[in-house]
């Protein structure tokens, strides 16, 4: 039974962040961060919000990149100047990446603090992203009084 409730949460979760609009930046507290030198720089969120807990991979950085350091005392990771350390907010984008058609994966990006440049970012320097065109807002529709006229001229009198 456990697992099947876990199961559940885990679909409705990827049905919430799935789809057209599904894609969410929100704000999150770090957790903890990777220490481990030989790997990808990563660390683990909390997003309040949604209750969701992940790990943000830095995977345009390098593991041996001299910019990049890993303090075990402080519970931080820098690059470059900007650290991020255990109880820090920081701003995430949660989206849905599909691997297979069947196997479906929550995916948790980091927005800022940024961390040096992502690797698509560093392809297209030169090329500027054109702004996202703003949906437009839906228009309310007006209310109808209900009744007739006369009764609403009798109630006035």
């Amino acid at each position: 039974a456990q697992l099947a409730g876990r199961a559940s949460v885990q679909l409705h979760t990827l049905i919430v962040f799935s789809g057209e609009h599904g894609e969410k930046e929100e704000d999150a507290y770090v957790l903890d961060v990777d220490m481990n030198e030989s790997t990808e720089p990563s660390f683990t969120v909390i997003v309040p919000r949604y209750g969701i807990e992940g790990r943000v991979r830095l995977s345009h950085l390098n593991a041996d990149d001299e910019n990049l350091t890993r303090d075990a005392e402080k519970h931080s990771i820098s690059y470059k100047g900007t650290t991020i350390q255990v109880f820090d907010k920081v701003k995430v984008k949660i989206y849905v990446n599909v691997v297979q058609e069947t196997q479906k994966e929550l995916m948790l990006e980091l927005i800022s603090p940024t961390f040096g440049k992502p690797r698509s970012l560093e392809n297209s320097s030169t090329e500027t992203k054109e702004p996202k065109a703003t949906p437009t807002p839906k228009r309310a529709t007006p209310q109808r009084k209900t009744g007739s006229s006369k009764k609403r001229k009798k109630a006035r009198k």
